[in-house]
């Protein structure tokens, strides 16, 4: 890209980092990132290369061999909990079904006691109409029959011969 597309550019992320990277094209050695710490750069105070500090190599291996011991043990207790969950939905689908097979035998049999209730309450209707036609036959009957003197009588508490 040459400069004066650059300054041509609207000045968005990409042109300011396109600007810093060719104002620094000159100078030796910046394009190289360097991972050392920052006390390292350049030689040290007696001439000599710089020394990198020592690495416990054996320490990170085997943080990464912890690391990885610990995922492998999470991956593990999700496997079984994928399987818990899994036999407690079956077992709660088995639970629903045997409530639903419940709850239609009870409303089977909710119907059914209700048809007989009905039932009931229509020979309830037709005895108490038989009740108060034999009732009304009775006192038709035998109610003209009757002397109201004798009662009369009765009331008064002697008995006459």
């Amino acid at each position: 890209m040459s400069e004066q597309a650059v300054k041509d550019a609207p000045s968005s992320g990409n042109s300011i980092l396109m600007r810093a990277w060719q104002a620094n094209v000159t100078r030796p050695g910046d394009k190289v990132i360097s991972f050392s710490p920052a006390g390292s750069e350049g030689a040290s105070s007696d001439g000599a290369a710089p020394s990198l500090p020592q690495r416990d190599w054996v320490s990170a291996i085997d943080l990464v061999q912890e690391a990885a011991e610990a995922i492998r043990i999470s991956e593990e207790r999700a496997v079984d909990l994928e399987n818990q969950l899994r036999n407690v939905i079956a077992q709660a689908e088995d639970e629903v079904r045997q409530l639903q097979k419940t709850i239609a035998s009870n409303q089977l049999l909710l119907s059914q006691a209700e048809d007989r209730a009905r039932r009931a309450e229509t020979r309830a209707k037709e005895a108490e109409t038989w009740l108060v036609r034999i009732h009304d036959a009775v006192f038709t009957a035998f109610g003209s029959k009757t002397k109201p003197e004798t009662a009369e009588s009765g009331d008064g508490g002697q008995d006459t011969p």
